[in-house]
């Protein structure tokens, strides 16, 4: 019995289950012959009779019911299982949308200790700054920076998205910069990749408005369209860059970059993680989730 074919068995449940071979031939994209002559097969290695051949109708036998009973019942929990399994090996892929600088900045320094703490999951970056459409783009889980989420996805915020200057710590030195005020004697570096404001060098102008600096003209400096390459200028000694929390936090901590003025600017906004309602509580969309509120616990938002 060990050496009946699955195939077989699995044509004689689904002729079973329309009590027809020309139904079973159109499920199965055989001939009407074919599911015959397996029946038939079928039935000489077993050793007894799975239908009653009747005109133009079939009938089971009382061994075929119980064989179809049965047969039914296992099929059902192989494709249940096989299902299970495709959900979870699916479960595991994550599609994650995030800003181009913060990508660069701050998530991928930190991505060797996301493989640690979960090595199965398989997260695939896309880094834009574009509206996410989570159903037209293929995204599971999206990283957006805003001041206020409207949308009917799910929403948890991130980090705080504080703007200031920053510079090496050599350029501060070689400068000697201690006041606001000094701004008119050095390079500004301008991101104008526009997330908040209207014009190219409105982030700067509403800084040094905050700061109550007059007669400092950004648009003089270089400007980027990305903020990373603001700061990257700014590490190379090449200015002071406005830096936004989380694209320099790293660079802070480790030496690179230092804050001249204690002055922040603070319009509200944060990052925030978004993915549609029904994913929340998928497996690895809620590790990822967990996992990236720990590593920003330090520079979270405080939510009244």
């Amino acid at each position: 019995m060990r050496s009946l074919p699955l195939s077989t068995l699995y044509t004689f449940s689904i002729a079973a289950k329309h009590l027809s071979f020309t139904k079973a031939a159109e499920e199965l994209s055989l001939t009407q012959g074919a599911i015959s002559q397996q029946i038939r097969q079928l039935e000489a290695r077993l050793g007894f009779e799975l239908f009653v051949r009747q005109h133009r109708r079939l009938e089971l036998t009382q061994k075929g019911m119980r064989l179809a009973v049965n047969l039914h019942k296992n099929f059902n929990d192989i494709d249940s299982i096989i299902t299970e399994l495709r959900v979870e090996e699916s479960d595991r892929i994550l599609t994650l949308s995030v800003l181009p600088s913060l990508a660069t900045k701050w998530l991928i320094p930190r991505l060797g200790r996301l493989h640690e703490a979960y090595p199965e999951l398989q997260l695939r970056i896309q880094a834009s700054d574009k509206e996410v459409d989570f159903r037209r783009d293929k995204i599971d889980v999206a990283i957006i920076n805003s001041y206020i989420y409207n949308g009917k996805n799910y929403s948890t915020p991130l980090l705080v998205d504080k703007v200031f200057p920053v510079c090496s710590p050599a350029y501060a030195k070689e400068h000697n910069l201690l006041e606001p005020n000094q701004l008119s004697n050095v390079a500004l570096l301008n991101d104008d990749s526009g997330w908040m404001f209207s014009t190219p060098y409105a982030e700067w102008e509403a800084w040094l408005d905050l700061a109550q600096v007059r007669g400092v003209r950004p648009a003089k400096g270089v400007s980027f369209n990305r903020g990373d390459l603001a700061v990257q200028a700014a590490i190379a000694g090449q200015g002071i860059a406005l830096g936004r929390t989380p694209l320099v936090m790293d660079d802070l901590n480790e030496g690179r970059l230092v804050r001249p003025f204690k002055e922040e600017l603070d319009m509200g906004n944060c990052y925030l993680f978004v993915c549609p309602e029904e994913y929340r509580e998928r497996g690895y969309v809620h590790k990822l989730l967990q996992w990236l509120i720990n590593e920003s616990a330090e520079h979270a938002p405080e939510i009244d």
